[in-house]
This record gives C-alpha cells, sequence and structure tokens, in this order.
C-alpha cells in the first residue's frame, strides 16, 4: 500500500514539475517577445550642427636653439639670446605676463663610427610662449622673435574666447536637425514620433588655422602674413526616439 502511494505522489510531483517548466518557458517566450517588439518600434537618428566664429586669441610657440662643446657655454649663449627675445617682444608691445617658458631641455648629440660612440655638442633649447588677443599681431611677434635670434618654430593656433557660446548653439542646432530627420522618416514610414530615448553627442571645435614645424632662417626686413580666418564648432548628436 505505501509502494502504490509512493507512486502517485511520485507520478504528481513529476506532472507538477512540468506544469511549471512549460509556464515558465511560456513567460520567458512572451518577455522576449515583448521586448523584441519594444526594440524595433524605435528610430535612430544623427544630427549636425556648425557655428563659426571669430578667432580672437593667437598663441605663438618658438624657440631658441644653440650649441656648444662646453655645456655652460651653449646656457650662457641661450640665456643672452633669449633675453634678447623677450625684450624684443617686449618693445613689440607684448606684456610680460603673455610671454611664458613653455619647456627647457639640455642634451649632448653623439653619433656612432666604427660602432664606437662619438659624442658631440652640447645643445640648450628654450622654447617660448606668446599669447596675444589680437591675432594681427601674430606675424609682428614672429618677426620681433626670430630678428632677436629665436631660430626655431613649433607652432601657431588660433582660438576663440567665445567658444562656449558658439558651442551652445551648435548643440541646439544639432539636436533639432536630428528632430527634423527623425519626423521625416517616421511620416514616410506611417508611424508617428514618441519621446526621445537616449542622445549621445560627439565633436570638438576645429581651430582656424595651426602650423607646426619649422627652422627659422636668419630674419628680413620682410613682415610676415598671418591671417587667423575663423574657429568651426561643429557638434554631432545621436539620437533615439520612440516611435508610437
Amino acid at each position: 500500500m505505501k509502494k502504490i502511494l509512493s507512486k502517485k505522489i511520485a507520478a504528481r510531483f513529476a506532472a507538477l514539475s512540468i506544469a511549471v517548466a512549460a509556464l515558465a518557458l511560456f513567460s520567458s517566450c512572451y518577455i522576449r517577445a515583448e521586448d523584441k517588439r519594444d526594440a524595433e518600434r524605435s528610430i535612430s537618428v544623427s544630427g549636425t550642427g556648425s557655428v563659426s566664429v571669430k578667432a580672437d586669441q593667437a598663441t605663438i610657440n618658438v624657440a631658441v636653439v644653440t650649441y656648444n662643446r662646453s655645456v655652460i657655454e651653449a646656457a650662457r649663449i641661450n640665456a643672452e639670446t633669449v633675453a634678447k627675445v623677450h625684450g624684443a617682444l617686449a618693445d613689440a608691445g607684448f606684456a610680460p605676463d603673455s610671454i611664458t617658458t613653455n619647456s627647457y631641455r639640455i642634451w649632448q648629440d653623439s653619433s656612432y663610427r666604427n660602432g664606437v660612440q662619438v659624442r658631440g655638442d652640447y645643445r640648450v633649447s628654450n622654447s617660448i610662449q606668446i599669447v596675444t588677443m589680437d591675432p594681427r599681431k601674430a606675424g609682428t611677434a614672429i618677426d620681433a622673435a626670430v630678428k632677436a635670434g629665436a631660430n626655431e618654430f613649433s607652432s601657431i593656433e588660433f582660438s576663440s574666447t567665445k567658444i562656449d557660446n558658439a558651442l551652445r548653439e551648435a548643440r541646439t542646432l544639432a539636436i533639432k536637425n536630428a528632430a527634423e530627420a527623425a519626423n521625416l522618416m517616421a511620416k514616410t514610414a506611417g508611424a508617428e514620433l514618441g519621446k526621445i530615448i537616449s542622445i549621445q553627442e560627439s565633436g570638438a571645435p576645429t581651430h582656424a588655422a595651426r602650423v607646426e614645424g619649422a627652422k627659422l632662417m636668419a630674419a628680413n626686413d620682410f613682415a610676415t602674413p598671418i591671417n587667423a580666418g575663423d574657429n568651426l564648432v561643429t557638434v554631432t548628436v545621436y539620437c533615439v526616439y520612440e516611435l508610437k
């Protein structure tokens, strides 16, 4: 009698387990189907906004590089020349706080002859950065520095102090551009645009000009022409909208 009862209980338990498993499988399939339908009811678009802003700041980087068999002599000559460059820039109308040291390096040249290292001259490099709020004076700064002894040009970069305002405008334009694209695509597909689900942004200000790397020859009597141009601020956004 006990064996018969045990078999009946086991059979009922097995049936109950199968029913629970079937229900779980059905629920899982239903949830996945709902998730899939929700994912299909959305639209992804991108929008771009660009704003042009006038450059009102120039950053110029030049250097004085000297060399000598004696490291002390190379450093002395460099210091004297850099002092002349600073004086020339001051005479040209650049304030002392707009002229700063960007880097200072000392190293010794070397080469190999027949597998043997040969020590060369010591080199001293003093990099000078000049910042002016009038980009039209960039050429004046370069000319003054070169005539006073600067013999290496690193870069010149134009920027704007109004970049934050331009960035806000570019973001607004990018969002509007994305919304227009989403509306057009939704209507064309016979759907209605819903709320925005997510927004991602990419983009950065593009400087009007950046010139790098050049050795400066002896100064001449000609003025260096420099045109700042404009900064173009571009922002791209990636938006996901709900479709009704």
